[in-house]
């Protein structure tokens, strides 16, 4: 679940008469994306080996395709992972008061400077649009970011379950926090 399905997509598809996005997305889901969810993970549990060892099992020449599916998901987190860093970051500026008190009467402007100028770094940027120094902050919590993965992965399956309780629950807290936040 990335940030355009909780932010952008509800309100595009609101603005294009989004219901009938439903049904090839159901039928999506049903037909393909849970079939192969279940046996990708029933094949892994008789086998006990990850996604190159079972499609290996198979057929020698399909180890390229659990080696795709391994890749794929090092591309989306090598890409999703900046993203997660810039939502720690504004997770914990938020407690050091200046946005609580200086954003009383923000608009949407002046939110999106704060975001791609401060948060991003675009006002680092040259005149021909290259990066002219690196914004350490960001890097901090990039390499915050890729600690937290290091550990999940590090411990091994036997931490997965008590990382999946944070994980679930933290967010589950930090909305109810958020909105109690908001209503006071």
């Amino acid at each position: 679940v990335g940030f355009g399905n909780i932010w952008r997509f509800p309100a595009l598809a609101y603005e294009y008469g989004g219901g009938a996005f439903f049904i090839p997305y159901l039928l999506a889901l049903f037909l393909i994306g849970i079939p192969l969810l279940v046996l990708e993970i029933a094949m892994g549990q008789y086998h006990r080996v990850g996604d190159v060892g079972v499609f290996g099992s198979i057929h020698k020449r399909l180890g390229g395709v659990g080696l795709s599916s391994v890749m794929c998901g090092f591309f989306v987190t090598s890409y999703y992972v900046p993203l997660i860093s810039w939502v720690i970051r504004a997770f914990f500026e938020s407690f050091q008061g200046r946005m609580s008190f200086d954003w009383e009467d923000i608009s949407g402007t002046e939110a999106s400077e704060y975001f791609f100028n401060q948060v991003v770094g675009m006002n680092t940027l040259g005149d021909d649009l290259r990066p002219t120094r690196i914004v350490m902050t960001n890097v901090f919590y990039l390499m915050l970011s890729w600690l937290c993965i290091g550990l999940c992965l590090a411990f091994g399956i036997k931490w997965t379950g008590r990382i999946a309780y944070v994980t679930m629950g933290l967010p589950i807290v930090l909305l109810v926090v958020f909105f109690i936040r908001a209503v006071t």
